[in-house]
């Protein structure tokens, strides 16, 4: 039977237990094990609201974000995935936020994600709004610096390469390759003026943090990464 759980819905010792178990156990296993992940470039994350943005290449990011990171990470996630009955235990368990189908409770999703930054949580967001379609970094939504206005959080830039070849959308079966996750040093957007100029400027600069690391992992593993590199 396929039900919703609020991100905010206190997490007793069996919830942790078994968000420990997948993300910072079996999953953290699989990745750094059969994938070779390399996290020589994360580190612990800071106490407090933490915003962990990060480029988006396959379904499989959330999964290696939060294996790659000290801490449990909230992510938004489309009611078409959430409600899949055989998966749906799983993402109650994770807390996720659901996001309706054509953003139609915007507001909703908005009031979630800034009340789990206010009660001190690490929020997982993908500022493009969806895996890219041909793996390379496309235009982002105004999400991360609204939230970010609101909340004050530390916003952290990360890179994650090597999941796309590790499953491509569209694909049904997961492929060996080599992953890695790079962390970028933490932004402020108080440091950037009010308004929308700002907001891009902050924009900018965080996506800019992004693809740089991404320059250096396809140095790394011998792929794009993500990024356009110049020729």
């Amino acid at each position: 039977m396929v039900k919703r759980v609020s991100p905010l819905e206190p997490s007793g010792p069996g919830n942790r237990f078994a968000y420990g178990l997948f993300q910072h156990g079996l999953f953290h296993l699989l990745f750094r094990g059969v994938y070779g992940m390399s996290i020589a470039d994360m580190r612990a994350l800071p106490d407090g609201p933490v915003i962990l943005a990060c480029n988006h290449r396959s379904f499989l990011d959330p999964l290696v974000l939060g294996a790659a990171v000290d801490r449990r990470v909230t992510y938004m996630m489309k009611a078409k995935y959430y409600d899949i009955p055989a998966l749906n235990w799983f993402f109650r368990m994770a807390r996720c936020i659901v996001v309706e189908a054509e953003g139609g409770d915007r507001r909703n999703v908005l009031r979630e994600s800034v009340a789990v930054l206010r009660a001190g949580g690490v929020l997982g967001m993908f500022p493009e709004g969806h895996i890219s379609d041909d793996g390379f970094m496309g235009p982002v939504e105004p999400g991360l610096a609204m939230i970010a206005r609101r909340t004050n959080a530390s916003v952290i830039p990360v890179h994650l390469g090597g999941t796309r070849e590790a499953l491509k959308k569209g694909d049904k079966f997961l492929h060996l390759s080599r992953m890695t996750a790079r962390m970028g040093e933490p932004m402020s957007i108080a440091d950037y003026p009010e308004g929308r100029q700002g907001a891009d400027a902050f924009m900018r600069d965080c996506m800019g943090a992004i693809a740089a690391m991404g320059a250096r992992s396809a140095e790394r593993i011998g792929d794009a990464a993500g990024v356009r590199l110049p020729a």
